[in-house]
Order: C-alpha cells, then structure tokens, then sequence
C-alpha cells in the first residue's frame, strides 16, 4: 500500500513539475512574474516598416527593449516595433489582461516551425528578419539607359542595398549584376509568421531568394 502511495505522489509529482516547466512564463514591469497560457491567435506589432500581425505560434520570446518590443520566433525570425495588443493569459483557470505598459518579457513554452513561406529571406535596414514568400512574380528596375526592364522573381539570386552608392545590387542566376535605385518601389510579402503585407524597398537591407 505504502508503495502505491508513494508511486502515485510520485506520478502527481511530475505531472505538476511537467505543467509548470510547460507554461508561458510572463515577467511583469512591475518586477511580478507567473506562468500560465498565453490565449492570443495572434499579436499587432508595428514596426517602421509594416504593421504585422504575428501568430503565437510561432514565437520563442517576446522582449521589451528601448520601450518597443522585439518578437523572437522560430528560425531566427526577429521582428521589433511597438506592442498594439493586450496579452491575454490564462492563470490557474483564470484569464487575465495585461497592456503591452505592463509586460516586460514573455518567454513561450513552445514554437512550431515554418513549412512554407520560404522561398524568400528578408533583412530589414532596422536588424529585423524573416523568412517569406512573394506575392508577386516579378520587378520592375530602370536600367542605365532609362528603359524599365521587367526580372522574374525565379531569375534572381538577391536584391542587396548598397549603403555606400544609395543603390540595389541585383544579382541573377547566372551570376548577372544589374544596378538600380528602387528607391519608393515597394514589394508585397507573405512572412512565414505574418499576415501579407506591402514592404518598401527604403526600409529592405537585402532579399535572398532561396
């Protein structure tokens, strides 16, 4: 009988340890910390480039720095901008509200990993990165010579800005380079963790086509 006992605490035990280990961990402005579920589909982050809706999902950790925020997801995807949502967590069987004033940083449980929306990695000007698809199937560029020349997304190898000549290195395939000032020109997106968004190419660091 003494054994059963104590094989049951013993059981009790671990699936308590299990839950906890399991939980969000959210950590407070106000120095609090607790850990429950985070119940949110989806966080409104605006940056200085879109405003992105994120899925849970797949974020790791979601961190307050220099008052904005910076939303870490799985393979490397960083996003930073300024918090629009309340983070809705369930504690014990009860929901609570937390404003993006009173959070510090959310560390989340677990992350599931992108599929689809590869075909494309994206560095932004401000460190931001993310793994994406394009809607569109093609650019426009004007060539030395005043003419617009039209490039099939599947022809390129990266889009690439040169701080130095205020200019896009656009390098195909076959290895053939052509520079472009694409300055105003915007690309439309599918981020792996976002919803579709337009992008201008002003605030685009580089596009590696995969």
């Amino acid at each position: 009988m003494r054994i059963k006992v104590e094989f049951i605490m013993i059981i009790l035990f671990i699936m308590l340890f299990s839950a906890s280990v399991s939980a969000d961990q959210i950590e407070l402005q106000n120095g609090n910390s607790l850990r429950g579920e985070v119940q949110n589909d989806s966080i409104q982050l605006k940056t200085n480039y879109a405003q992105l809706n994120i899925q849970i999902k797949y974020l790791n950790k979601l961190t307050r720095e220099n008052g904005n925020f910076t939303a870490r997801a799985s393979e490397n995807n960083k996003f930073s901008g300024e918090l629009l949502s309340d983070i809705i967590v369930s504690v014990n069987g009860e929901q609570r509200n937390f404003s993006a004033s009173e959070i510090d940083t959310i560390n989340f449980s677990g992350s599931d990993s992108f599929s689809n929306n590869k075909k494309l990695a994206v560095t932004l000007k401000n460190g931001d990165f993310f793994f994406a698809n394009s809607v569109e199937e093609s650019i426009s560029i004007s060539t030395s010579l005043g003419s617009s020349l039209s490039i099939n997304y599947s022809n390129l190898n990266s889009i690439e800005y040169l701080s130095g000549e205020d200019l896009y290195l656009i390098t195909r395939n076959n290895a053939s380079e052509i520079k472009s000032n694409l300055s105003g020109q915007k690309i439309i997106v599918w981020p792996a963790a976002a919803e579709i968004t337009e992008i201008d190419f002003n605030y685009i660091a580089k596009i590696q086509f995969n």
